[in-house]
């Protein structure tokens, strides 16, 4: 039979014969179906081993889940695939052009005291560099092609440990503020979350059996994790760190589906540098007032007083001194939209905890209360770079003390926020501050303001009356002897409109006309402040008109939104602010210039004392400030620009 016959020696002379066009190709030999079977079964053995031992090797991370449960599905990091990292491993540039086009995944920031605009982006495919606050960035050569993900500075650490982990090509240390790193191990381990202070780090892994690990020394040994009760399929999403503690670890979790016990606890603690762990809260299959068990922790913070903080990227919840519920955090704060919590970076005001939410920065010095500072700069992260419209980010908030010799005087600090939220955006914001109790949280409020950028010269400062010569030469410049200031130009002829009441609308001039940087549009634009308003003029071919301060006196005050209300002839719901304008105060806006002259409301209206201690009913809007006074009845535009110059140090 041709099956018995057949041999792989014989084959290669019939293919050679097939090549000839006047010789028939060879008879395909037949195989009885047991010699089929047999080699399936052979096929399938070696894929077996094939895979067993591949698992083996890469740390064995289990595959997609394929339980029928309605529960979400857990959101592992995702590793580098083998095509972009042998690429880059042989350093192949051509087969990828912008290896960060191949998972442009951000997993956190990290910044040092080094140079305080020096910025570290962890990414599943390298590490990015930028040297100018988040401006421009460029490839980390050493990590090109690493799955880099997770970053952290040891601030307690005298050798000022900067931590970089990777998923299984090892945990990398640099003593230098990241110009050259070290191998410090883990090889093989796919990391995912990393916390340090005082040179105790602390390592999580991915699974099959999820774990921490924990060095004492800055990484020179490790202690090996031990049967610590943890479930077997736990999902490490974040680690925080007790600084006075640092056997005090709390772990973020998130929720997997399948096995026979669920594991309901997002939030874990250990007390003993994790050798055997604990869940924070009453847990359940029920959300109750906490977190979602079913969701994930992605934001995890333990401030000083023993504070810790969980949330899950939009809402924030705090922990009970007892452990045992978390409640809803307020109190000034955004109940949504809070993506990033982070301590100040001055171990001496550990106390001070900044919050990155959609709405700016918020902090909190007492754990109870909050108090919003600043929107911040804000541009997408990696700007023009074509990766940042695929990008996808876990958000993360750094805070770095500035060493800008600016800054130094009489004991002035300040430190640099930097956030990048899950729209890809990088905001930065430069927090001044004079120690644990006081924080000025708009720059020149300090009472020590910085006049370099005017020539040294506060604009605000009153000038004598000029001489009868001056004036019959300058009739375009108008001397106020009430205030001590000059009116010409364009904003001379705005005041003097013979239609309009100047002194009523405006108020007297209390600066000179002078050139000012505008940080929203970025351009630099002619001002003049006045008690009430404050001028603007970008050019010369532009009308003057009256500038957004109302955003610049409420800066550092949280006022909550408006509920939503029809409008009628006596109110009227702007949903651009998300404020109520009614009564009194809407008669005078839609009367004295509405929209044009006074902007949108952005607050309420809310009742306070006013200079003399009386009751007064105020509302900001983002070009005026209305009073009422609920004995006369009567509505006035308040001292808007004098409040805004108090605010900046400029006057008293």
């Amino acid at each position: 039979m041709a099956s018995s016959t057949f041999s792989p020696k014989q084959q290669r002379p019939e293919v050679q014969k097939s090549e000839r066009s006047d010789q028939p190709g060879p008879q395909k030999p037949r195989q009885s179906w047991r010699g089929l079977l047999a080699g399936l079964v052979i096929l399938v053995i070696l894929a077996g081993l094939g895979a067993l031992a591949l698992t083996s090797a890469t740390g064995g991370l289990p595959g997609p889940a394929t339980t029928t449960s309605t529960a979400p599905a857990p959101t592992a990091r995702p590793s580098v695939s083998p095509a972009v990292t042998t690429a880059a491993s042989a350093g192949n540039s051509a087969a990828i052009s912008n290896p960060f086009e191949a998972r442009p995944i951000l997993y956190n920031l990290a910044a040092t005291p080094a140079d305080y605009q020096v910025l570290f982006a962890a990414m599943a495919d390298g590490l990015r560099r930028s040297s100018d606050g988040g401006k421009t960035w460029a490839e980390v050569a050493d990590f090109k092609g690493k799955n880099v993900t997770a970053i952290v500075y040891d601030r307690e650490d005298a050798e000022k440990g900067l931590y970089l982990g990777t998923d299984r090509a090892g945990l990398f240390k640099s003593a230098d503020n990241g110009k050259t790193w070290k191998n410090i191990g883990l090889t093989g381990r796919p990391i995912n979350a990393l916390a340090a202070s005082n040179k105790n780090i602390y390592v999580g892994v991915a699974g099959p059996r999820a774990t921490v690990y924990h060095s004492s020394d800055g990484g020179q040994n490790f202690t090996a994790p031990a049967a610590n009760a943890l479930p077997d399929n736990l999902e490490i999403v974040t680690l925080a760190l007790d600084t006075n503690n640092p056997q005090n670890l709390y772990m973020g979790t998130a929720y997997v589906s399948g096995g026979n016990s669920p594991d309901w606890a997002r939030v874990k603690y250990s007390s003993d540098g994790g050798k055997t762990w604990g869940h924070a809260g009453p847990w359940g299959p029920d959300k109750g007032t906490g977190p979602d068990p079913s969701g994930k922790i992605t934001v995890l913070l333990i401030a000083a007083g023993n504070y810790v903080y969980a949330g899950n990227g939009d809402r924030l919840w705090r922990l009970s001194t007892d452990q045992t519920t978390w409640q809803p955090v307020s109190s000034g704060l955004p109940a949504t939209g809070v993506y990033a919590l982070t301590t100040d970076a001055n171990p001496a005001v550990s106390g001070l905890v900044y919050a990155a939410t959609r709405d700016g920065f918020y902090r909190n010095t007492d754990g109870q209360s909050w108090q919003k500072m600043a929107t911040g700069e804000i541009n997408p992260l990696f700007g023009s770079d074509p990766m940042q419209a695929s990008l996808t980010v876990m958000p993360s908030l750094t805070a770095v003390t500035t060493n800008s010799a600016a800054n130094s005087v009489s004991g002035l600090r300040s430190t640099m926020l930097y956030a990048v939220g899950s729209d890809g955006r990088l905001a930065r914001y430069e927090n001044r501050d004079f120690g644990s109790d006081v924080v000025a949280v708009i720059p020149g409020a300090t009472g020590l303001p910085d006049f370099t950028a005017y020539g040294g010269v506060n604009p605000a400062d009153k000038l004598p009356a000029p001489s009868d010569a001056d004036a019959k030469a300058n009739p375009d410049k108008v001397y106020i002897k009430e205030s001590g200031h000059f009116l010409q130009g364009d904003f001379r002829k705005t005041w003097f409109r013979p239609d309009l009441n100047g002194l009523n609308f405006y108020g007297y001039p209390l600066t000179e006309q002078f050139t000012e940087y505008d940080p929203r549009t970025k351009t630099n634009k002619l001002v003049q402040y006045f008690e009430r308003v404050k001028f603007e003029q970008p050019t010369p071919k532009d009308d003057v008109r009256t500038a957004l301060i109302g955003y610049d006196a409420i800066e550092g005050r949280f006022f909550p939104p408006g509920r939503f209300a029809v409008t009628t002839d006596d109110q009227q719901y702007f949903d651009q602010t998300k404020h109520l304008l009614k009564g009194a105060f809407f008669d005078f806006w839609k009367n004295n210039g509405g929209l044009s002259r006074f902007g949108y409301p952005i607050t309420e209206e809310f009742t306070e004392k006013n200079a003399e201690g009386k009751e007064t009913v105020y509302q900001y809007f983002e070009r005026a400030k209305f009073a009422f006074d609920p004995v006369t009845k009567q509505v006035t535009i308040s001292l808007l620009g004098l409040e805004v110059l108090q605010k900046k140090g400029w006057v008293k």
